[in-house]
């Protein structure tokens, strides 16, 4: 069936009339003239404006139907309101109507009918932006009858008014019946009568054939050239399927079964966790109990033990008390003897007083006795004064050699002049003088100095050198200080510099360490930012410049780190936390915080983005692996130009050369830097760490030296410090006049005659003897004395302790033993008394061998480890537990108390009821509900989309099969071409469809059988994992994108078509290329004619709708095959053709339109609502034979003269 008429009333900015067509029809005109405008009222038509059915504007692709470019989106309301780039014609409620009279052509036994489409509209102003809105839409088939304008105008004093979409359907009853006029509420009954009248039925065809044929209309309408093959067999062949919210609605179900299990899980580990806390407690109180009664036997064993000790102690007590008795007596009977030898010793000494000899002779030897100390006291300084003697030679010598292997004498010149040459050799020569071996004269049982005495006089020789060479190193120097205050100095300057030597080769070290990494040593204060951005803002990632930067020319790259600076490393940021990021850079203590940089990258993105790179800008050798480093850097250095020298620098605003100059500000500068200073790339780091290792083998060198002069200064220090003066001389003499002393004593000494008075001398020391062995045995006995009392004291000490212990060791006992009767009378079938027998029978057996005390700390430990166990049990089931199944385990008693003890066992029956409850009661509750979700998932999920996807896998093979037996009979042009569909499995997506297959095929599929178990083979077992992830994953719209790729069953083959020349093999249209020119969109024309002419069932009975539309039509092809597809569509099928055309293109086919209507926009005389224009439409029917004859007579003249161009050119 032809489209005979069409009615539009406030459409758009359309004037409200009726245009008649013909077979061949064109919509022509500039752009925004209207066309597309008429095209879309015919669309509304044909596919009720249902969602996922129509295009508006197709031509321009706007199919997502949302606004581009600040343009509102057309709607239904819009276009009755007549929107015009945000104005309105009709700013106010309007009603406006499409109607189509559609009329059966030769051999159709159809009547004609009349589809009309009324809405009312209003203008929304309440929002931010005004929206036209739908109030009413009125669907309507009138069969049987052709109306025509005048039956939706109504004609007044005051002009034309349009009827109101309420009232139209009543106006037309009572004109044609009740029976003759159908209304409808819903979109999807419009079309399906819509299509059923189409075919000459009195009833509806199927809303699925109704909404197939709308589609293939409104697809055959949207023109898209063919760059795949492949994309537009899946696109515009095949019927897309939303199975969008079913995905939602598994993943629901999905996600509360998942929840159940997590449920579950958690109550089965609270119950792990409830048994395991209730074998705790019950360790507990076993141990408590075990560990109390060890207790008691231990306060019993102590106690025992302290009764035993006393009356030892009181036992040791009493003997020591007789010892003390006994000595006291014994130091009595001594004393008496003392007095009687001392009596004895006076008279024997009075009367040798009397005797002028003896007294001389006591005289001269306490004399001896003082000259012999002096001599022993004098030998050890003498001896000293040798050996400094001896080290300040070997020193001196040391010190030569050293000169001689350091150039010391540089800075220290006072070693190399003539006073110190001459000290020095002054020391030596004098060693070669001979003075006597003080070891050998004062290692003999008596001393003799003699020999000292020949030799005093090189020893005074030896001291006045060695004096002087001291002196020598506590003189000023010019510098106002000693020789040994400049050694140190310069000793502490060299430890200063190795210092300083050793931080720059541990910096080096570490950068190099970082360049091996092929990591950046940064600044400090970059890594200062790095370090409180990543702990205070993880989110932010933050990164360096630097690392995402290559200079891809080597030449440049020294002059390019040069003149970006600091600026290399500079943090790039997330960009929604760059303000968090410098905030936290400013809030560092350190001095250098300003000098940390956080990059802009949204404002560089903007910036960057309207700028274009210069061929000679640094940016052309350089490449980036992070986007916002990419615009900071082209929105900042993309006008530095790479010049070739000086001159050409002086002419550029802002450039650089290969030898590091640059200029900018209008200033030229040295922008040259080490290699060692190189961040950019690794190239750059592999010369920095070149560089680096340079630098570290010099200061390696440097830190040597340093350490050999350091050594040889501190060498130097001791040695000058070994030498001091000496005291020699001063010495030895005074010892040589004590012992020329002692010799004279010990001649007064031998010339005495004492032969007569030897008996009184011998009486005197015999009774001396006597005196002084009393005198002994008293001391001994004091002391005896002493250390009894002591001791009697320590015992009398204990046995008051232990009396005192006695009390509290039997309160100790008697309270155990309480604690012991009580805790076991709590406890059914145990006996406190025979416990307390068999305690007190073991105490009796082990005596001193068992020691109960260390067995209570023992099982102490073992009962502290046991609360903590029991404690970290109950904080991890509360912290798993819900409120209300919550255990309070905190106790006010002290740990291990009795009371603890009772507290512990409540907490036992508190965890029987709680494992109880949640094992036989909540536990089987929740594994009941799971079953039924999972019952209910797997439902659900097979027949909700195993079952669709793999129905419309099939239904679009069919649909192809079906479009290869309709292309059987299309054939094309001069070679009679026809077309067919071929496909293959694509490998990913055959995956899913096996998984569908097999679970499709599963026996008794919610009967037992689970997609969960493991009745699945191994590799559906993996794509359901792998859908039970995506259905499960935390990021939701990425997840949702990739199962609706997978549910999208199009993209489960990979197609082609196949081009069949008569006679000649076939050829595969995939391998055509992009599509240029009219190699593919002549068979796409053919495929959608094919498509076209399915869905409207033209293999099915007498009438069919015939009409199409094509909006920008045949662009990408040429006159001909552009001629030869309007008459296959129109001759060859029989079609009626509507196609919309620029009217600059529109000549070369006017010979075979039947109908032109010219649209135009005009400036209007006066506004039209908001509007300042209008919309001219002006009819025309063609005379095809006379426009064909003027286009050949105009082909013949342009042909003539390009002839005669080129016969004037020959």
């Amino acid at each position: 069936m032809y489209l005979k008429r069409s009615i539009t009333v406030n459409w758009g900015n359309l004037p409200v009339q009726e245009l008649d067509y013909g077979p061949v029809n064109l919509f022509s005109g500039g752009n925004g003239s209207g066309k597309t405008t008429a095209a879309d009222a015919l669309q509304t038509l044909m596919t009720a404006a249902h969602d996922n059915l129509f295009n508006y504007n197709p031509g321009q692709d706007e199919t997502t139907q949302r606004g581009r470019g600040g343009k509102q989106v057309r709607t239904l309301a819009s276009y009755v309101l007549g929107c015009d780039d945000g104005a309105y014609a009709r700013p106010h409620d309007t009603d406006g109507y499409i109607a189509g009279v559609f009329h059966p052509t030769r051999g159709e036994t159809s009547e004609p009918f009349t589809a009309v489409i009324g809405v009312r509209a209003h203008l929304d102003t309440a929002g931010s932006s005004r929206q036209a809105r739908q109030q009413e839409l009125l669907l309507m088939i009138v069969p049987g009858e052709m109306l025509s304008l005048s039956h939706f105008l109504r004609e007044a004093e005051d002009g034309r008014h349009v009827l109101p979409v309420t009232e139209l359907p009543e106006l037309l009853r009572r004109q044609f019946g009740k029976q003759g006029v159908e209304v409808y509420d819903r979109k999807s009954a419009y079309l399906a009568r819509l299509y059923g009248a189409l075919r000459g039925r009195s009833d509806a065809v199927s809303v699925r054939e109704a909404k197939n044929a709308a589609r293939t209309f409104a697809n055959f309408m949207a023109y898209k050239p063919v760059r795949s093959i492949d994309q537009f067999v899946a696109e515009e062949v095949l019927e897309a399927r939303d199975f969008g919210d079913t995905i939602r609605r598994i993943r629901d179900l999905l996600r509360t079964v998942h929840g159940m299990e997590q449920e579950a899980s958690r109550i089965r580990g609270a119950v792990d966790l409830l048994q395991q806390a209730r074998q705790q407690a019950d360790d507990y109180l076993d141990l408590w109990l075990e560990r109390t009664g060890l207790e008691y036997a231990a306060a019993a064993q102590i106690w025992r033990q302290n009764q035993r000790q006393y009356l030892s102690a009181k036992d040791e007590q009493q003997q020591l008390a007789a010892r003390l008795a006994a000595c006291a007596d014994e130091q009595r009977l001594t004393g008496e003897r003392l007095d009687q030898a001392h009596h004895e010793l006076v008279q024997l000494e009075a009367r040798r007083q009397g005797i002028p000899a003896l007294h001389s002779r006591d005289q001269l030897q306490d004399r001896q006795q003082q000259l012999h100390a002096q001599l022993q006291e004098g030998v050890a300084p003498l001896l000293e004064q040798a050996q400094q003697r001896d080290r300040n030679i070997e020193a001196l010598r040391q010190l030569q050699q050293l000169l001689g292997q350091h150039s010391l004498g540089l800075e220290l010149p006072h070693l190399t002049s003539r006073s110190w040459r001459e000290a020095s050799q002054a020391v030596l020569s004098a060693e070669q003088q001979p003075v006597a071996d003080l070891n050998q004269l004062l290692a003999r049982d008596w001393i003799d100095l003699s020999p000292l005495d020949s030799g005093l006089d090189a020893i005074r020789a030896q001291q006045h050198s060695h004096n002087q060479l001291a002196a020598h190193l506590q003189q000023p120097l010019a510098e106002g200080i000693s020789l040994l205050q400049k050694v140190d100095r310069l000793s502490q300057e060299r430890s200063a510099s190795l210092a300083q030597t050793e931080r720059q080769i541990a910096q080096v070290e570490h950068q190099i360490k970082g360049l091996q990494a092929s990591r950046v040593s940064y600044p400090g204060y970059v890594e200062d930012a790095l370090r409180a951005i990543r702990q205070q803002c993880p989110g932010a990632d933050p990164r360096v410049l630097c690392d995402h930067v290559e200079v891809l020319d080597a030449d440049w790259q020294m002059a390019i780190e040069g003149y970006i600076g600091g600026s290399r490393f500079a943090i790039l940021v997330e960009p929604e936390y760059e303000a968090d990021a410098i905030r936290i850079v400013r809030q560092l203590s350190s001095r250098e915080r300003n000098r940390a940089r956080v990059i802009q990258g949204d404002k560089a993105r903007q910036d960057a983005e309207r700028i274009s790179v210069p061929a000679d800008s640094i940016l052309q050798v350089m490449s980036f692996s992070h986007k916002i480093a990419e615009y900071y850097l082209r929105a900042s250095y993309a006008g530095v130009a790479r010049v070739a020298d000086a001159e050409a620098l002086r002419r550029t605003r802002r450039g650089i050369t290969r030898e590091g100059m640059g200029s900018g500000n209008y200033a030229l500068f040295r922008c040259d830097i080490d290699d060692a200073q190189l961040v950019f790339g690794a190239g750059a780091r592999e010369r920095n760490l070149r560089a680096q290792q340079q630098q570290l083998d010099q200061l390696q060198v440097q830190r040597h030296s340093l350490r050999q002069q350091l050594q040889a200064l501190q060498q130097l220090a001791a040695l000058l410090g070994q030498i001091r003066p000496l005291d020699y001389a001063a010495r030895a003499t005074v010892l040589l006049d004590c012992q020329r002393q002692l010799r004279e004593v010990e001649q007064q000494l031998s010339d005495l005659d004492l032969g007569a008075h030897q008996d009184l001398d011998d009486e005197q020391q015999r009774v001396s003897a006597r005196y002084q062995e009393l005198q002994q045995h008293q001391r001994e006995l004091v002391e005896q004395q002493g250390r009894l009392a002591e001791k009697h004291q320590q015992v009398s000490q204990r046995i008051r302790q232990l009396a005192d212990q006695s009390d509290s060791l039997l309160e100790r006992k008697d309270q155990a033993e309480q604690h012991l009767l009580e805790a076991a009378g709590k406890l059914p079938g145990m006996d406190p008394q025979a416990r307390l027998e068999q305690l007190d029978a073991m105490l009796d057996e082990a005596r001193e061998q068992f020691d109960f005390a260390a067995d209570s700390a023992a099982l102490t430990s073992r009962l502290h480890q046991q609360a903590i166990s029991l404690e970290r049990s109950l904080e991890q089931y509360n912290q798993q537990a819900q409120p209300a199944d919550m255990l309070l385990h905190d106790s006010p008693e002290a740990l291990h108390s009795p009371g603890f003890y009772e507290h512990v066992g409540g907490l036992r029956r508190q965890l029987d009821n709680l494992y109880n409850r949640l094992r036989n009661n909540v536990l089987l509750e929740k594994q009941s509900q799971l079953a039924s979700l999972r019952d209910s998932f797997n439902t659900t999920f097979v027949s909700d989309l195993c079952h669709e996807i793999h129905q419309a896998v099939n239904d679009g093979r069919r649909t192809l099969e079906q479009l290869n037996r309709e292309l059987e009979h299309h054939q094309f042009g001069a070679d009679r071409e026809r077309f067919q569909f071929d496909w293959d499995w694509l490998p990913e997506y055959r995956e899913y469809w096996e998984f569908f297959q097999e679970v499709m095929s599963l026996p008794n599929l919610g009967d037992g059988t689970s997609l969960f178990g493991d009745s699945l083979s191994q590799r559906a077992a993996e794509v359901r994992d792998k859908l039970l992830s995506l259905l499960l994953d935390g990021d939701e719209q990425q997840a949702l994108r990739e199962l609706e790729r997978i549910s999208d069953y199009r993209r489960y083959r990979r197609y082609d078509i196949l081009k069949f020349p008569q006679g000649k093999a076939p050829i595969r249209l995939s391998e055509y290329g992009t599509g240029s020119g009219g190699q593919l969109e002549t068979p796409a024309y053919i495929i959608r004619a094919a498509a076209v002419t399915s869905a409207f069932r033209f293999n099915e009975g007498d009438s069919h709708l015939r009409m199409v539309i094509v909006d920008e039509a045949f662009m990408h092809m040429d006159e001909t095959r552009s001629r030869e597809v309007i008459h296959y569509l129109t001759d060859t099928l029989g079609l009626q053709l509507i196609f919309i055309m620029p009217t600059s293109k529109a000549g070369p086919f006017l010979d075979l339109i039947s109908n032109q209507f010219v649209f135009s926009k005009v400036p209007a005389s006066q506004p039209i609502g908001e509007l300042q224009t209008r919309v001219l439409l002006d009819r025309q029917q063609l005379n095809r034979e006379r426009v064909a004859e003027l286009w050949a007579q105009h082909r013949r003249v342009i042909r003539q003269q390009g002839l005669l161009d080129f016969m004037e050119a020959l």
